[in-house]
C-alpha cells in the first residue's frame, strides 16, 4: 500500500483541496491549522483560481503532475536554490511556523526543516 502524501501546493482543481494558508499582500504565507476544506459552495464564491489567494493543499499525485521528477518533487528543490541564499540560517525545528500537514508532507519527507524555510515563499503561480 502507498502512503499517504499531501502536495503542499495543489491548485483549486483538486477535488480533496484543504486552505492551509492564506497569501498575504507581501506575497508571504500565512499558515492556517487545522486545514479548512474547499467545499463546492466556498468554490462558488471564490474567483476561478482560489490557490491566488490561498495555499491550498491535496492529494500528491506523483507521477501525474509535472513537478515530479526522480521519484520526487522537484518544485521544493527549485525553490530552496531560488530562495536559501536569501534567507537566515536553518533554524531549529521548534522554531518552524505551525504546519497543518507537516506530517504527511511530500516536501517535509523530502527535505526536513529545510523545505519548511522556504515554504512560505512559495505561491502558486502556473506559467500562462
Amino acid at each position: 500500500m502507498a502512503e499517504h502524501r499531501i502536495c503542499p501546493s495543489a491548485t483549486g482543481e483538486s477535488p480533496d483541496a484543504q486552505i492551509i494558508g492564506f497569501i498575504g499582500a507581501d506575497g508571504v504565507v500565512g499558515s492556517i491549522a487545522p486545514p479548512i476544506p474547499l467545499t463546492d459552495e466556498m468554490r462558488g464564491t471564490l474567483d476561478a483560481r482560489p490557490e491566488r489567494k490561498f495555499r491550498l493543499a491535496g492529494q500528491c499525485v506523483e507521477s501525474k503532475c509535472g513537478n515530479w521528477e526522480n521519484q520526487s518533487c522537484a518544485l521544493i528543490g527549485r525553490m530552496r536554490q531560488q530562495l536559501d541564499c536569501h534567507l537566515p540560517e536553518t533554524e531549529p525545528t521548534d522554531k518552524l511556523q505551525r504546519c497543518a500537514i507537516r506530517s504527511a508532507c511530500v516536501w517535509w519527507r523530502q527535505d526536513g526543516p529545510q523545505a519548511c524555510r522556504v515554504c512560505s515563499f512559495v505561491i502558486y503561480n502556473p506559467s500562462e
